[in-house]
């Protein structure tokens, strides 16, 4: 009997055991990694969202409402003196030389202003005066929602200073048809205000002249 055969059958098994075994013990060293465990991060990790914060009440002043008496005023003087239109009986604070506001008396803070400057010293186009505005609103002011652009004017809300709604129009004037905007106007009030902000501020615009203009038609 040839009893070589088997025990070289023997012989190989045991290698090829021995070498598998091997080979796994390699491998599995080589997967183990180095340093400690942390948790993998989400691809698109969502983010806290916080809820939205809320509008102080406004005050219960009555709305603003529209055709409001009005008479004629005017603001500088020579080559820049402008003329226009303003509600009968409202208080003129001046912010600086060129910047007045005016507001009823009697109303609380945070119903209705209207502010008139005179920017003609800026040179800048009515565009212009537009893209800066808004830029300036979305940098200093919160909640800013532009809700119309037009050539001349421009219409957003925003939260004030004291976290309370504000619905605001404005618009620019070239009244010498340089090509550069003279007067910025402003007419800020409540939700409820806006049929009559909206209305004051068209009524003061079409009637402003400059000092070469014709008399100011206050309706």
């Amino acid at each position: 009997m040839d009893w070589r055969g088997p025990a070289v059958l023997v012989a190989l098994l045991a290698i090829g055991t021995g070498s598998g075994y091997a080979a796994s013990v390699q491998a599995r060293d080589t997967a183990i990694g180095a340093g400690v465990p942390a948790p993998v991060p989400a691809e698109q990790p969502e983010l806290p969202i916080e809820a939205p914060l809320p509008f102080e009440q406004d005050p219960d002043d009555p709305a603003l409402r529209p055709g409001l008496p009005m008479e004629t005023q005017k603001l500088g003087t020579g080559k820049f003196e402008i003329t226009f239109p303003a509600p009968v009986g409202w208080v003129t604070n001046a912010n600086a030389t060129n910047e007045f506001k005016w507001k009823k008396p009697g109303t609380s803070n945070n119903t209705y202003v209207m502010r008139i400057e005179q920017i003609n010293s800026q040179d800048i186009t009515i565009e212009d005066a537009i893209d800066i505005r808004i830029e300036r609103l979305e940098r200093e002011q919160v909640d800013v929602d532009i809700l119309e652009r037009g050539a001349d004017s421009l219409e957003y809300t925003y939260r004030s200073n004291e976290d309370n709604f504000r619905h605001s129009f404005m618009r620019w004037l070239d009244l010498d048809l340089s090509g550069q905007a003279d007067v910025e106007i402003v007419v800020h009030g409540r939700q409820k205000d806006t049929p009559g902000t909206r209305d004051l501020i068209r009524r003061v615009a079409e009637g402003m002249r400059g000092a070469s203009g014709g008399v100011v038609e206050t309706g």
